[in-house]
């Protein structure tokens, strides 16, 4: 039987339909999806496709990797509205008694406890105050320099500005290096744990548990380095021009979520 996640363009362009607004005139748009919306499967569609180009990462073990939680999943997904069809998406695990993927899966590859991880890098834990960004997916034919990088600026921008309106102070993930290296350039504050060496991770030939830490101290530093990465991504403006921004009502149903 085909799975959900291998729908066809047509059925993609289905569910699109179901979600864009009839108002929505840029083109790109980026949307929240909660575990048990229909629309979930155009994040999973995105995530698999570019998973088995990039890592050889299947669905079937995607699905195994993140379904214990399942429950305390969301996405955010970046559509294309010209073509109708999801080219972004963003895994996000928020807290829950399962915890979270990312500190669980150092603990297992680096051998770093959670507590230990945190010490070292001289941060305090806050299990109820953070989201673990698991996965972040673009499909190929939008990571080109025509689009200049507006489907991944984007991401950020709608869970940056997401967290910042549930009261969230901290994000943690396992970055692939070429990712992570990506976002110091464009100056996105994520750093990597201290005492974490790169090591092969889901088929990622190295990668990093990774954390950030949304303060207004932060927040200056990039308003120095980068100003245009600051307004994107703290005020949430200069890529209205090209994208619909996430509408941050849809938000106050992660507060639910756990």
């Amino acid at each position: 039987m085909r799975r959900k996640s291998d729908l066809q363009e047509d059925e993609l362009k289905e569910l699109v339909r179901e979600v864009v607004p009839p108002d929505a005139t840029q083109p790109f748009g980026v949307y929240l999806f909660f575990n048990g919306d229909p629309a979930m499967e155009l994040g999973r569609h995105i995530e698999g496709r570019v998973f088995l180009e990039a890592f050889g990462n299947t669905r079937e073990q995607l699905a195994e990797e993140y379904g214990p939680y399942e429950a305390s999943t969301v996405f955010i997904c970046v559509i294309d509205h010209l073509r109708m069809l999801p080219v972004g998406s963003m895994r996000i695990i928020l807290p829950s008694p399962m915890g979270f993927k990312s500190l669980n899966d150092a603990e297992l590859v680096w051998g770093l406890p959670t507590t230990e991880m945190f010490s070292r890098a001289g941060l305090t834990f806050e299990p109820g105050n953070t989201w673990d960004l698991t996965t972040v997916s673009v499909a190929a034919e939008y990571r080109i320099k025509a689009t200049a990088g507006i489907v991944s600026v984007g991401m950020y921008q709608a869970t940056n500005m997401a967290a910042r309106n549930c009261g969230i102070d901290w994000m943690v993930s396992i970055s692939d290096m070429p990712v992570l290296r990506i976002m110091r350039k464009m100056n996105i504050p994520w750093y990597g744990f201290k005492g974490a060496s790169p090591q092969p991770y889901l088929g990622s030939a190295a990668s990093v548990p990774a954390w950030c830490h949304i303060t207004p101290a932060e927040e200056r530093r990039l308003a120095g380095l980068n100003p245009e990465m600051y307004n994107i991504l703290v005020k949430g403006t200069g890529l209205e021009p090209v994208l619909r921004p996430l509408d941050l009502s849809s938000t106050k149903r992660l507060r639910l979520v756990a």
